[in-house]
């Protein structure tokens, strides 16, 4: 393999496929970027086998050949260089990097022990999203997904492919977030669980390109195409839960109450409640909304809040973490908070947005 490249688009590159290189690989060749150099071009890989990235990147192939590189290494001394003009040669089980007063030589490991990423068709593509489209409405749900793995069918997103829109679920088993995309889909009621990590790359590749998704059913995959990337990521196996059955359908108490001030009154409440299970108390009564909260050993606080008030007076005890993660990602001025009961769960709404619902599951004490 023989290949002349821009430093800063192999830099590029690499910055890009090295987030799916193992961080603590189980097997050595997981550390490694893979370099493909093809007659339409450089091809880089990495994957961790849950995520595989793999980019095109403009280089001028004198001699095809394919090579797997230390990433951490290679990268960092890539990234040392000047911008400019470098060339990449392959020599036995060594890859050699020259550019202008530097040369740097690495091992490699047999690319054929590299794992596969499939190649793509058009056949499998299922919609094709807006890059801001999606970062919104991944940002209103994913939040809700579980941070460990204990169950891990809840640290992913559920993405459902209806015929003019994609629906996006998060759930830990405490609080819920729904959210739709509209578009047109080529398949109805795919229901594919993606890892929330992977969700997340997606997003933070895209910029504002477009994103091209698709289903890999022999495999088990998903992917995504932005541009000249592609990324595919493994499905997450297991029942989702029926989140239908949790989204409450009627409720007896409807409030509407200025976001900020509410945001700083949990905030407030939440400092005292931090050392009892982050546990408020809402009482809802008379056009106002009294937070209570206290600590055990330091003391205890009481705000008050306006609303605008709908049905009937109640008490229920919320863990403010939760209310507060919503807060903090909501764009409007104006919430909707619908309730249904002192152990029925309660659901905020942005009122600016027709989109968007946000469940959390109150605390029985």
């Amino acid at each position: 393999m023989k290949i002349e490249v821009l430093q800063e688009q192999l830099v590029a590159g690499f910055n890009i496929v090295g987030r799916a290189v193992a961080s603590r690989a189980q097997l050595p060749v997981l550390s490694h970027i893979l370099i493909e150099a093809k007659n339409e071009g450089l091809v880089l890989s990495a994957t961790d086998l849950e995520i595989g990235i793999k980019i095109k990147v403009s280089a001028k192939v004198i001699e095809p050949g394919v090579v797997a590189v230390p990433a951490k290494m290679f990268g960092e001394f890539l990234a040392s260089l000047n911008p400019g003009k470098i060339e990449l040669k392959s020599e036995g089980e060594s890859l050699s990097l020259k550019a202008p007063g530097y040369n740097g030589k690495f091992q490699t490991i047999n690319a054929e022990e590299f794992p596969l990423i499939p190649e793509l068709s058009t056949e499998a593509e299922i919609c094709t999203l807006e890059a801001k489209a999606l970062s919104t409405a991944v940002s209103q749900v994913v939040f809700a997904s579980a941070k460990d793995s204990l169950r891990p069918v809840l640290t992913g997103v559920l993405w459902e492919f209806l015929k003019k829109k994609v629906r996006l679920v998060a759930t830990d088993g405490f609080r819920l977030a729904v959210e739709e995309i509209s578009v047109d889909t080529k398949t109805e009621l795919t229901s594919l669980l993606v890892p929330s990590r992977v969700v997340m790359e997606v997003v933070r590749l895209a910029g504002e390109e477009k994103i091209i998704v698709g289903h890999l059913p022999a495999t088990n995959q998903i992917y995504f195409v932005v541009g000249e990337t592609q990324i595919v990521s493994q499905l997450l196996s297991g029942n989702f839960p029926d989140y239908n059955k949790i989204l409450p359908k009627e409720f007896t108490t409807e409030i509407k109450v200025n976001k900020d001030e509410l945001l700083q009154a949990i905030k407030a409440t939440h400092i005292f409640a931090r050392d009892n299970s982050n546990m408020v108390k809402w009482q809802v009564a008379e056009e106002k909304l009294v937070l209570l909260s206290s600590s055990p050993e330091r003391g205890e606080c009481r705000v008050e809040v306006p609303i605008t008030l709908t049905g009937d007076d109640i008490e229920i005890i919320f863990n403010a973490k939760y209310v507060l993660d919503f807060l903090g990602i909501v764009g409007g001025d104006t919430l909707w908070i619908g309730l249904g009961g002192k152990l029925s769960p309660g659901m905020i709404k942005d009122v600016a947005r027709e989109n968007g619902q946000y469940v959390v599951m109150p605390i029985n004490a």
